[in-house]
């Protein structure tokens, strides 16, 4: 059974089609090793616990737990560090996970076949902001956030496709 879904609305959801079978797409971001290979901002990826070895998603699913650098773009020789960990998984269509470190955040990633063969995937991202920023911050983080997990979806379609996205 699924994690609950944060009450709040999400502060972006990004969506893309790929060519490859929905399992393909699922497997590939279940496996938060890969995160590097689809995001340039991570380094250092580390899983440091694993999931249940006979759930969805074996050691990579629920329980799994992986530490990494986040590069700040605002602050080129600034990074942070962040833990993240799988919350919930179902073969093959959801993997959802919480984040810490500069701030929290929880993803759900659904994955969706289609009848080509291909599948749907969207991201949807809530990160937690401290209460009483002004508007226009809050705007401003999630443009970024739609903007950083955009660029994950179009990098895990090339890398998984082969070809520019």
């Amino acid at each position: 059974m699924p994690a609950p879904t944060p009450d709040a609305p999400p502060t972006a959801v990004a969506r893309a089609t790929f060519t490859v079978p929905d399992v393909d797409v699922w497997r590939y971001r279940l496996d938060f090793a890969n995160l590097p290979a689809y995001n340039p901002d991570v380094s250092g990826v580390q899983r440091v616990s694993d999931g249940e070895p006979d759930g969805d998603g074996g050691v990579l699913g629920p329980g799994a737990r992986y530490t990494f650098v986040l590069a700040d773009a605002r602050h080129p020789d600034a990074a942070q560090p962040v833990e993240l960990w799988a919350v919930a998984v179902e073969e093959p269509t959801l993997v959802a996970a919480g984040m810490v470190g500069g701030h929290e955040a929880y993803e759900e990633f659904v994955v969706r076949p289609l009848d080509d063969g291909g599948c749907e995937a969207t991201l949807t991202l809530w990160v937690t902001l401290p209460e009483g920023l002004p508007d226009a911050v809050v705007r401003a983080a999630a443009a970024g956030s739609f903007e950083q997990i955009d660029k994950e979806l179009r990098l895990m379609k090339q890398n998984l496709e082969g070809r520019p996205a």
